[in-house]
């Protein structure tokens, strides 16, 4: 029962860093509208950085890189047919403060719903194996979570949410750790190892198409030298502020 409650606490202190992007709520509206393609070069480095440098990686280890590729490829066109759905379906009934909710931010947060749970899946087995290896595997996942929780919120943000639906659309979809923590300690018996490995390489090939398909194209409006750079060094410091604490906590 004390392992449960703690594996419950951890996932718990992890759905909580969602709040963490509410620090751009308190920036005005003006403010925001004027950095958001900032906000989403950001975004486009901690995507890009995670699916490349942790999420197939760790896939890869847990199987193997020929197996797991052709996932992530799947990743790809899988989100891209639910992104085509989204739009079909949502284009003419969300807005928020004047502006339309573009689709991408239902991927967002379906991919992050995804990606906070197999972070309570991996949360649980951790503990499970071992305690202070459960302690670290939280910290470092709390750790890479706080800077895409604050680009998510930005993005979201971008796409068309209010400031309040963003924040709370985002807590729910982090709500997903304590499910997924709660079904590993269950199903611990049961379910098969190769589920993580494949769960994350399809989470990869979401986030990888986000970043290309419809983030990326975000940047193009601005054909000013000054917003180009500002851009790069954005991306490489989303990518760092997502890569950096790996070295910290392994």
């Amino acid at each position: 029962m004390m392992l449960l409650v703690t594996i419950l606490l951890a996932s718990l202190a992890e759905s909580l860093v969602s709040f963490s992007g509410g620090v751009l709520a308190f920036l005005n509206a003006e403010t925001i509208r004027k950095f958001s393609h900032f906000v989403v070069s950001f975004a486009i480095g901690a995507l890009l950085s995670i699916s490349f440098l942790e999420l197939i990686p760790e896939a890869a280890e847990m199987s193997s890189l020929e197996f797991i590729m052709p996932l992530v490829l799947l990743g790809v066109v899988l989100f891209f047919v639910v992104d085509k759905f989204l739009s079909w379906y949502h284009h003419h009934e969300d807005r928020a403060e004047g502006y339309e909710v573009k689709s991408y931010a239902y991927l967002i947060l379906w991919g992050d719903f995804l990606h906070n749970f197999i972070d309570g899946i991996i949360i649980a087995l951790t503990f499970i194996t071992d305690f202070r290896l459960g302690v670290a595997t939280t910290l470092a996942v709390i750790a890479h979570e706080v800077p895409q929780e604050i680009a998510d919120f930005g993005v979201l943000l971008h796409a068309g949410f209010s400031k309040l639906k963003a924040l709370m659309y985002n807590f729910l979809a982090s709500l997903s750790t304590i499910l997924g923590a709660i079904i590993a300690v269950a199903l611990r018996d049961v379910v098969p190892d190769i589920f993580i490995p494949v769960a994350l390489a399809v989470i990869a090939g979401n986030f990888i198409y986000l970043a290309a398909s419809d983030l990326m194209p975000e940047l193009k409006e601005s054909a000013r030298v000054s917003h180009t750079l500002g851009q790069i060094a954005l991306i490489v410091l989303g990518a760092l502020l997502v890569i950096l604490p790996e070295f910290f906590f392994h």
